[in-house]
């Protein structure tokens, strides 16, 4: 009977921990929305940037601070809402290991919890980086924008 009762055991921790497994790979696509719609509006507000400020030469009214203010205020939506997701995807994967340590702590799950990288977070990090230079570069009017 012991003998049952650990295979039910074994069973039951291997599908919590593919259960917390699907988790944190929810939290993953989670932050990959976040990097779809930070990089839209980023992305986005880089290019009505740029077409005012081309549009200006030909149409003779001078569209350049409105369309950098507008292209400005779309890549700092960006930034914030990029920078929201990694500090909510950093916090909730935390959280996630601290629960997977608490059960096998107490017996529950056969394996702690083995923190690894996200590439996700990478990619999201990476993104901060790009979204921040192009702020850089249209406040300063680097690069083509001089």
């Amino acid at each position: 009977m012991p003998d049952q009762s650990r295979s039910t055991f074994d069973l039951a921790s291997r599908q919590a921990s593919l259960a917390y497994e699907r988790t944190f790979m929810s939290v993953d696509r989670t932050l990959m929305s976040v990097i779809h719609v930070s990089l839209s509006m980023i992305g986005f507000g880089f290019a009505m940037f740029l077409f005012f400020h081309r549009l200006t030469g030909e149409v003779g009214v001078d569209l350049r601070a409105p369309a950098r203010n507008f292209g400005i205020f779309l890549v700092a939506i960006g930034i914030a809402l990029v920078t929201a997701g990694l500090f909510e995807h950093r916090r909730r994967r935390a959280e996630l290991g601290r629960e997977i340590d608490a059960l096998h702590r107490h017996g529950q799950l056969l394996h702690p919890y083995v923190p690894r990288r996200s590439p996700i977070a990478l990619a999201a990090g990476l993104l901060l980086l790009a979204g921040l230079l192009v702020m850089v570069a249209v406040l300063v009017r680097m690069g083509p924008f001089a």
